[in-house]
């Protein structure tokens, strides 16, 4: 079964070439802007340098960003409305049920697809961050060890597994319209989140998870990431029913 989903996902990556490439590249530019605030927050966060920065633009980036790694989120359906009348996913599920391929199959090589996006885009955009700290005169790895800067990214990605799991059942479960409008309710919640926790305390969230990272890194990674696969294995339970039952004709 295995082997057969990963062929699939092979062809849906060569289908959408074109969109991955240009996520890649959309990837690069963010994980060079976020070095620059990550760096200032950190230095917020253990030193107490009051240098002015957009926590909440950072916020925003890896609560609501970073979970979108888990699709080619720069390919046509995603920035076309024309997907809302189209409802391209359905139809690509809808040609692929025709054919003699188990449902099992269909649901785990969306899920693989899913899966090798988001560690993908995760690796591009943690790599250049960490180039970028690296090569420029920056004290955030001074103030956060190797491990620890492990332990942060181990958290985040977690987090966006398990939130970017949702990505291939909202695809292939729903419809264009679901696809399209997810972002925006998407958006508004983490800025509610934001916000109160803003109304609680002085830190951002990034902030936080910066300390966190540092106090108990390890244990909050392992959390995470059980906490991610845990969302992810449900995820594709919900779409592997949802496929079977689902009429596409």
């Amino acid at each position: 079964m295995l082997e057969q989903a990963f062929w699939l996902a092979k062809k849906e990556f060569k289908f959408q070439w074109l969109g991955f490439t240009a996520t890649i590249l959309f990837t690069l530019i963010l994980g060079i802007a976020t070095a620059f605030l990550l760096d200032i927050s950190a230095e917020k966060v253990f030193i107490n340098r009051d240098t002015p920065y957009n926590r909440l633009l950072l916020d925003l980036i890896f609560i609501g960003i970073t979970p979108s790694f888990a699709a080619i989120y720069m390919s046509k359906p995603y920035l076309s409305f024309q997907t809302i009348k189209d409802d391209t996913f359905t139809k690509r599920m809808a040609l692929l049920r025709s054919l003699p391929i188990p449902v099992k199959v269909l649901s785990a090589s969306r899920t693989i697809v899913m899966l090798m996006t988001l560690s993908i885009l995760s690796f591009i955009f943690y790599g250049v961050i960490y180039l970028i700290l690296v090569t420029f005169p920056m004290r955030f790895l001074e103030l956060m060890s190797f491990l620890e800067f492990v332990s942060f990214i181990a958290i985040w990605f977690g987090y966006a597994l398990a939130v970017g799991g949702m990505i291939p059942y909202i695809e292939y479960g729903t419809s264009g319209k679901v696809l399209h409008l997810t972002p925006f309710i998407s958006i508004a919640i983490f800025i509610a989140i934001i916000i109160i926790v803003y109304s609680y305390v002085e830190s951002g969230i990034v902030e936080i998870i910066l300390y966190f990272a540092k106090e108990n890194g390890i244990l909050l990674a392992i959390a995470s990431m059980i906490i991610g696969i845990s969302s992810t294995y449900l995820w594709n339970r919900l779409l592997t029913n949802r496929l079977a039952k689902r009429d596409y004709l």
